[in-house]
């Protein structure tokens, strides 16, 4: 479990470039926003925040309550096996992708679309922000959003087995992502320029592929010794 929650962490902190080229541009908007106010308004980007943490969390706690309900009823220790095997595929693809050599991580995206279509529309709703309270559900719709780095940490996370252990992974992927989102907009340029850069972007692709490697690794080691 140890493991998942740091590798989740790193899937989160190593997308950076990734998170911001997503949703930085309404992060952006609302930290320009709180630029404009003091008080009560500089809460704003922490809500906002603290409302994409929450919907990860809310995510990985359905996908695991599924898996749950499937090794309930039969399932076995070797799915849990052949998940993670998948999900060190899809962090592989992630890798791929956030490093600029292959885009078939987007395909996945497309089946998030689906859902996302109905969401959006609600989300927009809260926009322009009324209130820095706004920027909870705002945050939380948000989180919604597709983006193959959120679904290479639920493979991670449905990979648990478990409600409270998926939930925990996710909660952990997105406050690897926190830093980086709460700073969008008062971030220096140079900073802006370093994670948005090829040689980071790749850097970056290549740790989360090295990674996606180790899982599977073990992954087949474990499926070798249940005896598949």
């Amino acid at each position: 479990m140890i493991s998942n929650l740091i590798a989740a962490f790193m899937i989160g902190v190593l997308g950076a470039g990734h998170c911001i080229a997503m949703c930085g541009g309404i992060s952006g908007a609302i930290a320009h926003a709180n630029k404009q106010s003091s008080g009560p308004n500089s809460l704003t980007p922490l809500f906002y925040n603290l409302g994409r943490v929450s919907s990860y969390t809310l995510i990985g706690a359905i996908v695991g309550y599924t898996a749950q309900i499937g090794l309930n009823f039969g399932a076995g220790y070797d799915l849990l096996l052949i998940l993670r095997f998948i999900s060190g595929v899809t962090l592989i693809l992630i890798g791929l992708y956030i490093a600029q050599l292959n885009s078939a991580i987007l395909q996945l995206e497309k089946v998030g679309r689906l859902v996302w279509v109905y969401i959006q529309p609600l989300a927009r709703q809260f926009l322009p922000l009324k209130t820095p309270y706004h920027a909870f559900p705002l945050g939380f719709l948000w989180g919604w959003l597709p983006c193959g780095l959120v679904y290479s940490a639920l493979t991670l996370a449905l990979s648990s087995g478990s409600a409270l252990d998926s939930a925990l992974t996710m909660f952990a992927f997105g406050l690897g992502t926190f830093p980086i989102m709460f700073l969008v907009g008062s971030l220096s340029s140079k900073f802006n320029s370093l994670i948005q850069s090829s040689k980071f972007k790749k850097c970056s692709g290549l740790l989360l592929m090295l990674f996606g490697l180790h899982v599977i690794y073990i992954a087949i080691v474990q499926l070798s010794a249940s005896g598949i």
